[in-house]
Order: C-alpha cells, then sequence, then structure tokens
C-alpha cells in the first residue's frame, strides 16, 4: 500500500472518529453542560494533532533527494530530470514507483524513459542501465 493511500485511510479515519463525537456531542445535548462542549473541542484538537503528528513521521521517513553529479550530467546527452529518472531505474523502481518519488505523473516517467533508450541507443530498461554504468554516469 503507497503511502497516499495510508495518508488518505487514516486521515479518514480521524474523521469519522470526529464525525462519531459530534454525534454523541448532539445525544447528549439535553444535558449539555459547558464542559461537554470544552470537552468535544479538546478531543477534536486532539485528532487534528495526532493526524498532524502521523503525516508528519510518514513524511519523514521518505528520502526524495537524488544526487546529480553535475560533471557526468555535462558528459552526458541526458537532462537532469532522465538522469535521476535513470537513476531510479537502475535501483529497479517501476515506472510509478519512479513518478512517486520524483511527484510527476507515470506518462512523464515514461517519456523521459523513452528519451533515455533513444539517447543511450539501448532497446531496453536493463541495457540503460548497464549503458550508463560503463559510461560510468551511474
Amino acid at each position: 500500500m503507497n503511502s497516499v493511500v495510508k495518508t488518505i485511510l487514516i486521515f479518514s479515519g480521524l474523521a469519522i472518529l470526529i464525525f462519531f463525537l459530534f454525534e454523541v456531542s448532539q445525544f447528549s445535548l439535553n444535558q449539555a453542560t459547558d464542559s461537554t462542549e470544552v470537552i468535544v473541542v479538546i478531543a477534536g484538537l486532539l485528532f487534528i494533532g495526532v493526524g498532524y503528528l502521523i503525516n508528519r513521521l510518514m513524511s519523514r521517513k521518505r528520502d526524495y533527494s537524488i544526487e546529480v553529479d553535475k560533471e557526468l550530467l555535462k558528459n552526458s546527452e541526458l537532462s537532469k530530470q532522465e538522469y535521476k529518472v535513470l537513476t531510479l531505474m537502475a535501483d529497479g523502481l517501476t515506472n510509478i514507483e519512479i513518478a512517486e518519488r520524483l511527484f510527476i505523473a507515470p506518462s512523464t516517467v515514461k517519456t523521459h524513459v523513452s528519451h533515455i533508450l533513444s539517447k543511450l541507443n539501448a532497446k531496453r530498461r536493463t541495457e540503460a542501465v548497464k549503458i550508463g554504468r560503463d559510461l560510468e554516469i551511474l
């Protein structure tokens, strides 16, 4: 399950809990006191805080930075983005995984891959990675 789906599920669960708390507060509205309203507000703020912390913890695990050696890049015909895609291809990532890492559309990754294959005169991704290693750009 990718991180976007996990985040959506976590926040959906928190939203359902908040709605449940509001329903409970409406049910007890007949006996409502000022302390009941304060408890509901504190619980809502607590859920927002927990959701924020969970999101921060999940985003810390991801490392999206890819070092680009500009000297090696000058010697190749690849653009900076194509070089990043080639590096991730060498790590064995799929187009969808590369798209998630670089925050681009999978169709954009496919375009970059086809440009990489063309510029390196390769027929397959594995061949492009081998050529990249032979040229010492990976």
